[in-house]
């Protein structure tokens, strides 16, 4: 088998570096079916422009709040309560990140929802296009009683007969006439229908409540809801939300900074009133010691006629009263260290209040004290929105814990030094009380009795003050919390507008493409010469476009315009043919061949014989194809004797050629009658003995044999063949074949393959660009 190329011709590979993405080809092979994408483009663009029409758009309403920090006001303007410990937590700095938190908490959502009855949409039923959104104007009220729980969604339809009576229309409900305030019964639970007062204007209209559970809705609202800070470390924050009905959406986020700036006053006003409520309780039980101290004094006084001592013994008092003064000092800090022991040594977690530290001089206890009211404050906000069993407290109740001891240990080295130096107090009292002897036991027992009753008058005196300044601050409280825009509707961007129309244009261009492309990975046939050529690794020298003429050789259609692009073509074979053949040599043998049946070999062998005869040269075909035979067809030749009747020594070699009319130089073999050992015949010395008398008669010799994927008779004929046309037909060899026609020309099956490109349809070429019309104009 000869498969070398002669000298001097060149053959063309095909790798993988010939490969480059055509947008053009791309383009083409899709714009062949412009009336679907057309379509498709004018249905969605419609479906576009009625979404816009009829379907309400979703409006953004935005509010922004300052979170002002108290500890930036000037000395003067705070309030003289920071000296009280408990109430340094009212004026600390607020956490930005925490107030994002509580603005979305699922707590102060649900007041709003609930305030609203968000859980439910009124709406007025017979609109042309749409039914009318009632809300803030809805003349009726549903009030749930007693609802069973969760709500699953449903509508409730009534008809308003008059201002006092309705009939209820929904279908799992017995339609009956009803007065508005009566109680039904059903399986949403116990509930009513109120009448608002715009009713009148809506008797005889159909209005539909559209029910939600009130727990799903608090959970969409919390999800929807956008809560952020403009940029870090700024107090501002943005609230945002989506809502077809602006009022609706103004109103949420109003009442939710409402209900949140309310929260955090209500949080200040606590610890302000958990504090009088302390100071009223010292000063009721101080009132009755002063009382009682002030009426001993006045009986003792009495009862004595004490008027005055001498010098000495003034001077004696003196020392004394001051002496006094300082265990009278040491007696109050061991009662608020008492007081405060009794407090840290309570259950865990006890919520009470934390007892004063005044007259504390220990800063280390004083700063243990405040730290423990810092958590027991934040333990208290958490509570407000988590469950006290949430892992979150276990951090915060480990700490209180350890604050808690860390004030025991310090409780009790203050408390034994107090007790020291009240000892030695009490020791030198005793000391100078000896040596005044002189003194009068009565006045002695005097300056005892003023000694309380000073004593409690200062105490007294100080948490009246303090009392005062407490309710100035509690009647004047506000929240830190300013409002810099309230709820608003942010204007509707113009691209809002076009992006249905631009979602519907990819749909018009998605849907169409998408179903041509599964319908070309479907038929999965050969439709790209680049493909062609990297699959098979072998060149393509022609292509043949499909034409309907009305014979099968183009150069008989003259007449026919359309036949012109045709005729070049195979001109354009022809000289490729050429191209192959060695310089002064003899007859050149060229198989013709395809993979499978109807890929156009007897089509392209007869025009490429007659092409070739055109220019003078001597040519004969050969039909080798017995099975579906074509070439007699092509040109009307009798079939009486053909190769066949040769190869079986029934007709000699002058019997079977035969001349084509209207073409000189052109000469056929038939095929000739069907026999079933056509292979063994062409294995035989006859046929070879054949060829070569050909190739010394002939310039071209043409075989058109059957398609070799299917019968052997084409591998056989190979072996005295010089090149080998195979043909692959646009929109109808399989893509399955290429790594079979490959294999076939890595395996040096056929002698110089090259690829013939049959059936291109659309006035195209295998790489999408339409043929000029120089021919026909």
């Amino acid at each position: 088998m000869a498969n070398q190329q002669p000298p001097g011709t060149i053959h063309r590979r095909v790798t993988d570096n010939d490969e480059v993405i055509n947008l053009r080809m791309i383009l083409v092979k899709y714009a062949r079916f412009w009336p679907l994408f057309a379509a498709t483009l004018a249905v969605a663009l419609t479906g576009a422009f009625i979404y816009n029409k009829y379907v309400t758009p979703v409006y953004d309403i935005v509010a922004t709040l300052v979170i002002q920090d108290s500890n930036d006001k000037p000395a003067e303007e705070k309030s003289s309560l920071v000296e009280f410990q408990e109430l340094e937590k009212v004026n600390a700095p607020k956490v930005v990140e925490n107030e994002l938190e509580i603005l979305k908490s699922n707590q102060l959502i649900k007041d709003v929802v609930d305030n609203f009855q968000l859980w439910a949409d009124y709406k007025l039923k017979g609109g042309i296009i749409k039914d009318q959104d009632l809300y803030g104007m809805n003349p009726i009220k549903l009030n749930l009683y007693a609802a069973n729980k969760p709500i699953a969604p449903q509508k409730v339809e009534l008809r308003i007969l008059d201002t006092s009576n309705y009939l209820l229309l929904t279908p799992l409900i017995n339609p009956a006439r009803r007065h508005f305030g009566d109680t039904v019964t059903n399986a949403l639970g116990s509930w009513s229908i109120t009448a608002n007062q715009n009713i009148k204007s809506h008797v005889g209209d159909v209005i539909e409540i559209s029910l939600r559970d009130p727990e799903a809705t608090v959970l969409s609202y919390q999800n929807s809801l956008n809560v952020e800070t403009q940029e870090k470390p700024a107090t501002v924050i943005n609230i945002s939300i989506g809502d077809q009905n602006v009022n609706r959406g103004e109103d949420f986020i109003n009442y939710l900074i409402y209900f949140y700036r309310k929260a955090d006053i209500e949080e200040k006003n606590k610890i302000a009133k958990n504090t009088l409520a302390f100071i009223d309780n010292r000063l009721d039980s101080l009132s009755g010691q002063l009382n009682h101290a002030e009426n001993k004094l006045e009986g003792y006084r009495s009862q004595n006629g004490l008027t005055d001592v001498n010098a000495q013994s003034q001077i004696y008092l003196q020392e004394v009263q001051a002496n006094g003064s300082k265990l009278n000092d040491i007696d109050i800090q061991l009662n608020i260290i008492n007081q405060l022991e009794d407090y840290v040594n309570q259950p865990e977690n006890d919520n009470s209040n934390i007892p004063s530290t005044i007259g504390i001089s220990d800063q280390h206890l004083l700063a243990l004290v405040q730290k423990l009211s810092d958590v027991q404050l934040e333990r208290n906000k958490l509570l407000a929105t988590l469950p006290e069993k949430n892992p979150a407290f276990e951090p915060i109740n480990n700490q209180i814990t350890a604050l808690k001891a860390s004030i025991k240990d310090n409780i009790k080295t203050i408390k034994a030094t107090l007790e020291t130096t009240k000892q030695s107090l009490q020791q030198f009292n005793t000391n100078f009380q000896s040596s005044i002897k002189n003194v009068p036991v009565q006045e002695h027992q005097l300056a005892g009795l003023g000694r309380q009753q000073t004593n409690k008058e200062t105490l007294y005196n100080y948490l009246l003050q303090q009392r005062e300044q407490i309710s100035l601050t509690y009647a004047s409280a506000s929240s830190n919390v300013r409002v810099v825009d309230a709820a608003h509707i942010r204007p509707l961007k113009a691209s809002k507008k076009y992006i249905p129309f631009g979602i519907a244009f990819l749909i018009g261009i998605a849907f169409p493409a998408g179903f041509i492309y599964g319908r070309e990975l479907v038929r999965n046939s050969v439709d790209n010469r680049k493909l062609l050529e990297r699959a098979t690794l072998l060149p393509v020298i022609a292509e043949v476009s499909m034409v309907k003429l009305a014979s099968h050789i183009a150069v008989d259609n003259r007449d026919n315009k359309d036949s012109f692009i045709l005729i070049e073509q195979f001109r354009h074979l022809r000289t490729q043919l050429g191209s192959l053949k060695p310089a002064g040599s003899g007859g050149f043998v060229t198989l013709i061949t395809s993979s499978v049946a109807n890929e156009g070999k007897s089509f392209v062998s007869s025009n490429l014989a007659v092409s070739l005869a055109n220019t003078g040269k001597k040519v004969i075909l050969l039909e080798m194809d017995i099975y579906k035979p074509r070439i007699s067809k092509n040109f009307s030749l009798p079939d009486a004797v053909g190769l066949t009747e040769f190869l079986n020594k029934k007709a000699a070699k002058t019997d079977i050629i035969q001349t084509v009319a209207n073409h000189p130089g052109l000469h056929v073999i038939t095929g000739g009658a069907f026999i079933d050992n056509f292979a063994e015949l062409l294995d035989q010395q006859l046929f070879q003995n054949l060829l070569i008398g050909l190739k010394n008669e002939y310039d071209y010799i043409l075989l058109d044999t059957p398609p070799i994927h299917s019968i052997n008779d084409a591998y056989i004929i190979a072996q005295h063949c010089d090149a080998t046309l195979y043909l692959v037909r646009y929109g109808y060899t399989s893509k399955t074949l290429l790594p079979f026609i490959q294999k076939l020309n890595a395996d040096e099956k056929l002698p110089q393959m090259n690829i013939v490109f049959n059936g291109l349809t659309g006035g195209r070429d295998g790489e999408g660009y339409k043929y000029e019309n120089y021919y026909r104009n």
